[in-house]
């Protein structure tokens, strides 16, 4: 059986970054702004329950 590489087809590979930028990248949709969004939301999540964890600890530390 015959290897066929892509590269003889004429398939050329894109890292994330040129595919986001491909005429609205996946699926027609730009997802830049889609992952900052959920960036941004697991880094608040993140920071609230880390206060929050702090506070509680300081509570029980000063019973």
């Amino acid at each position: 059986m015959k290897k066929l590489e892509l590269k003889d087809l004429g398939v050329q590979e894109m890292n994330a970054t040129e595919m986001s930028n491909v005429d609205g990248g996946l699926l027609g949709i730009n997802l830049g702004p889609l992952l900052a969004g959920i960036t941004g939301l697991l880094s608040d999540t993140l920071a609230y329950v880390s206060t929050q964890l702090s506070i509680v600890f300081k509570v029980i530390g000063n019973l």
